[in-house]
């Protein structure tokens, strides 16, 4: 599962809502007239059950466009907290965490205290590090943003080089 910022998801839930609101607005109106202007003749009871049938549907779109423009609401505030976290963690990576310490530091890290060996490894070692610098300093941050900036991280700092 590839990480979804609190934005994102506020973005999208805005977006959904607005256009639930909008679909079930207008087809209410037009389920409304056809109603009431029974332009195909239709008999009084397939008039009431499909326009019944079709009135739900168009009500049960507006209602989820509300709930989805709430979910946004929270999203959004959310979003907030979580780009005031990254910031700070990310203030606190450019102080603590530069290139030539990690790898002053990965250099005593023994084989058999790292979960990863080999090679090829300098990737997952320094990433592991760096994760578990950034977890001793934020206890309570979400492991999937940690990831996420992580990730991002160290593409900032090694590049290409793996």
């Amino acid at each position: 599962m590839v990480y979804q910022s609190s934005a994102q998801k506020a973005e999208d839930n805005h977006g959904t809502g607005i256009m639930l609101i909008v679909v079930g607005a207008i087809g209410f109106i037009g389920d409304i007239i056809f109603f009431t202007l029974n332009p195909m003749n239709m008999p009084l009871f397939n008039k009431y059950l499909s326009c019944g049938v079709m009135g739900a549907l168009f009500v049960l779109f507006f209602v989820m466009g509300i709930l989805s423009v709430k979910t946004y609401k929270i999203f959004s505030e959310k979003a907030k907290e979580e780009n005031s976290m990254v910031s700070q963690v990310r203030e606190w990576c450019d102080k603590e965490l530069t290139k030539e310490r990690i790898e002053e530091d990965i250099r005593f890290i023994d084989e058999e205290d790292s979960d990863f060996s080999g090679d090829d490894t300098m990737y997952f070692k320094r990433c592991e590090y760096i994760k578990d610098r950034i977890l001793r300093q934020y206890v309570n941050i979400d492991e999937d943003l940690l990831d996420d900036f992580v990730d991002k991280f160290y593409s900032e700092l090694y590049g290409d080089e793996v």
